[in-house]
């Protein structure tokens, strides 16, 4: 039998299910595809960051499936349904009876994934799925009455159960394939719908790189990564999420990592291994209500009473804000910050994002797209997950509130300045915000408050489904 792997998010070899499943399988030899899709991709917002960052990973996966005698074909389609015909066309040309693909959440994602898989089906080609990208399977893990959970904690608790009781065997080793040559085909490193992008190499893609960020967080900052993730100028953090993001590294990996040197008891765990399970979770359960709950893929707010909330229609304001420069230094830093590195301070990406939508009134959704466009670590369920908590429109949302303090926050978490200094271009306090930081928030609540009102007393009046203009800064 001779297997074919459909890469997407999931630019690896090792700790890959499908890959390891198909290379098992492929008796007869091994490929691998990958389909590049701009049209797609700039319809699901993505920006040159993420884009040139996939391409960098994508080199070097094509190196290590060489090494193991798999060869890589990529191709370029302008959608999702452009796939089917195509991969059909692969399989037979190459004589391959299966193809073994991780399983995406995303609501596009999934019909792409079933309408492929019924399209192979009628030539008698099996489409095989295998859960690569998360540690669990999203919908594995549900509430006593079998419905899905859309508070974190509980869900945490029940996800810890689980995997202490199945624990995290190793994957089994990646067999060396010698039947079929290497292609030889040429990567592409831009495409044109997408400009290359200028800090491109902040970022060096791929496993290897991965394994060495992983290694370095391993050596020292995990041990204090409980007290040190929150300080924005402190290297306190993983960093991994880029790797994470295109699937270069697996969160099944680093967790077995941790499960190797401290078991099954994660509550006797020190509190900063701890501390990074619990936000790999974080991860974990924004991929179980992005499956559980599909209409988050369409723009729309879990809280369904938010949409009565009167988002101010502001583009001055926005634009002051896409650009950093509201006058609210921690708010502009962080958006310097991932304008110049394609990366921000996951504290200051909560604080910017409710200044956004607490103190602005800007719809989140404007916000959500525009970290989409900029970010080289943009994962649509983290990124969805993230805004609409800040918004307090989603899952173990924010209570509306509770807003945070610009100021107080940087008295707390940068009261030397240090991050400020940094990325932000003008001197600290040399701007006049934009707006009244107390002001604005009281009105902020008194919107919130009456839009719940109002749904309360008639849940009908939820408006047309939004369509949110993308931001060109």
């Amino acid at each position: 039998m001779r297997t074919l792997i459909w890469f997407r998010n999931d630019l690896r070899i090792e700790d890959n299910p499908a890959v390891h499943a198909a290379a098992r399988r492929g008796t007869e030899g091994t490929l691998g595809v990958f389909f590049i899709t701009p049209a797609q991709w700039n319809r699901h917002g993505w920006g040159s960051p993420k884009v040139s960052f996939m391409l960098d990973c994508l080199k070097s996966l094509n190196h290590e499936l060489e090494s193991h005698g798999i060869p890589l074909i990529v191709r370029s389609v302008p959608h999702f349904s452009d796939i089917s015909g195509v991969i059909h066309h692969l399989a037979e040309r190459y004589q391959c009876d299966e193809v073994h693909v991780n399983q995406d959440v995303g609501i596009d994602e999934t019909n792409r994934d079933t309408l492929v898989s019924e399209f192979l089906s009628q030539h008698d080609i099996k489409m095989v799925s295998h859960e690569g990208n998360s540690i669990l399977p999203p919908k594995l893990i549900r509430t006593g009455t079998g419905g899905p959970f859309s508070v974190y904690t509980p869900f945490r608790k029940k996800w810890e159960l689980h995997l202490r009781e199945a624990g995290l065997p190793d994957p089994r080793p990646l067999q060396v394939h010698t039947r079929l040559k290497p292609l030889r085909e040429p990567l592409p490193h831009t495409i044109s719908e997408f400009p290359d992008w200028e800090h491109r190499s902040r970022w060096q893609g791929g496993s290897k790189a991965a394994e060495k960020r992983f290694n370095q967080f391993l050596e020292e900052p995990i041990e204090d990564y409980h007290t040190n993730r929150d300080y924005p100028a402190i290297d306190g953090t993983s960093s991994l999420s880029p790797w994470l993001a295109s699937g270069t590294f697996s969160s099944r990996t680093g967790i077995r990592t941790l499960i190797k040197k401290h078991g099954l008891d994660f509550d006797s765990w020190p509190q900063g291994p701890r501390t990074w399970l619990n936000e790999i979770i974080w991860r974990e359960f924004y991929r179980h209500v992005m499956v559980s709950f599909p209409a988050l893929s369409r723009d729309e707010p879990l809280q369904k009473w938010t949409e009565l909330v009167p988002w101010r229609d502001d583009p001055h304001s926005f634009t002051a804000w896409c650009e950093g420069r509201t006058g609210v230094d921690i708010v502009d830093a962080g958006i310097h910050q991932m304008l110049q590195t394609g990366w921000m301070h996951n504290r200051v990406r909560m604080i910017a994002a409710m200044f956004l939508t607490k103190n602005l009134l800007i719809d989140w959704r404007l916000g959500e797209r525009f970290f989409a466009r900029h970010l080289v670590d943009y994962d649509f369920a983290s990124n969805n997950g993230g805004w609409q908590w800040a918004a307090s429109t989603g899952t173990d949302a924010a209570p509306y509130f509770r807003i945070f303090n610009p100021e107080r926050q940087t008295e707390n978490w940068d009261s030397e300045h240090a991050y400020l200094e940094t990325w932000l271009p003008r001197a600290p306090g040399s701007l006049e915000p934009i707006v009244d930081l107390s002001r604005s928030r009281q009105q902020a609540i008194d919107a919130f408050k009456t839009a719940r009102t109002e749904y309360e007393h008639d849940n009908t009046k939820i408006p047309a489904l939004f369509t949110p203009a993308l931001a060109s800064a």
